[in-house]
């Protein structure tokens, strides 16, 4: 009498973690919510260091957009992070949105320098809600955990400072007192603020008045500063500030109010009369970003709009900005693909929307949104 094996039953959670982990990793992030519920190892898999770990090992990290948003239901000022959700492709757009803010439990003060570095956010200084005083705490937000945890406070109290990351190293500039530390450094391996201390930006006989409006971004290997008055360059080894020539003079325009600007792949782009610029800087000026006209121009006629944000979206561009019919308002969010062309002997760029969504009517301002890297 002959008889069969009965079949081999393979169970996918039989395997060891690390090789389930190493497959988890490959999935989009989007879909972790939906696996989460599969089982409570799957659930403690997903939520767990590692699945992050094993991602950026591979490559597989995605883009978040996380924003600081004032509450306008409330008679005080109230200051919380969201997780943006279900951003579509440009060509599902249906008359319904299916995008999300998600409240993750974490919270911000006013006029902190907000500043995303991985799968990290990092609050600096700002002011109490009760007194307005300036503070000299650092909070840093883990994306990955949705917590938050206290790091080594800065020398000095700061409020509507600046912050930018270089090499490994966090420069936070401004927003204190006069005479005290005008900058100093934040280093993100150990923890610890470096024993380095920023000068105050002037060279020569030019002033730099201490409480001066100003700029600060990161192009190549330099820190810039931007002054209504001139344009600087930090030489770090030399712990001095540079004088730029006039070839910086156009990028004074970003601090012009209102103005929204963001630095992408070493260039800075930023919004002009309802139109986005992008700054070259062999030449010393703004040139248009072509081929974004189905994005807000042919809404022109319908509703009012204006850019509030422009963010690096992992390498792309998200445009922020706000539609406005009659009395209905409307978030959108829009993903950029860039492209340089070279066109007449001409750099040019352009762009493809990639994803576009939007809110209506939501009753959260946003103040700070950042792109962060899960």
């Amino acid at each position: 009498m002959n008889s069969t094996a009965p079949p081999l039953r393979f169970s996918f959670s039989s395997l060891p973690d690390e090789i389930i982990t190493n497959c988890l990793a490959r999935v989009s992030k989007s879909q972790y919510s939906s696996l989460s519920t599969v089982s409570k190892k799957f659930h403690s898999l997903l939520s767990s260091p590692e699945i992050h770990a094993a991602r950026s090992e591979i490559g597989a990290t995605e883009p978040r957009l996380y924003l600081c948003c004032e509450s306008l239901r409330t008679t005080t000022r109230c200051y919380s992070w969201y997780n943006l959700r279900n951003l579509r492709n440009c060509d599902e757009i249906k008359l319904k949105s299916n995008l999300r803010l998600v409240p993750v439990g974490l919270t911000g003060r006013l006029q902190q320098a907000r500043l995303a570095v991985g799968y990290e956010i990092y609050q600096f200084g700002g002011i109490t809600n009760k007194k307005s005083k300036r503070v000299r705490s650092v909070c840093v937000l883990d994306c990955r955990s949705q917590t938050q945890r206290r790091a080594p406070k800065m020398r000095v109290a700061r409020k509507s400072a600046r912050a930018c990351v270089l090499d490994g190293s966090i420069y936070v500039m401004g927003g204190c007192r006069e005479r005290e530390c005008w900058g100093e450094v934040f280093d993100l391996k150990t923890q610890t603020w470096k024993k380095e201390i920023l000068p105050i930006p002037s060279v020569g006989d030019d002033e730099f008045k201490f409480d001066r409006e100003f700029e600060v971004l990161v192009l190549g290997s330099r820190i810039y500063v931007i002054t209504k008055g001139n344009k600087y360059a930090y030489d770090r080894k030399e712990g001095r500030w540079l004088l730029l020539d006039t070839r910086f003079a156009g990028l004074q325009s970003i601090l012009e109010l209102g103005t929204v600007w963001c630095v992408l792949d070493n260039l800075v782009f930023k919004e002009f009369s309802d139109e986005l610029y992008w700054y070259d800087l062999s030449c010393g000026e703004w040139l248009m970003v072509e081929g974004l006209a189905d994005l807000l121009w042919d809404a022109k006629v319908k509703c009012s709009f204006r850019m509030i944000q422009l963010v690096n979206y992992g390498g792309k561009l998200m445009i922020i900005y706000m539609s406005r019919v009659v009395r209905k308002e409307t978030t959108w969010f829009a993903v950029i693909r860039l492209e340089k062309r070279l066109t007449s002997s001409q750099l040019a760029i352009w762009g493809e929307i990639e994803q576009l969504d939007y809110l209506v009517r939501w009753s959260f301002n946003p103040l700070t949104c950042l792109s962060v890297s899960l």
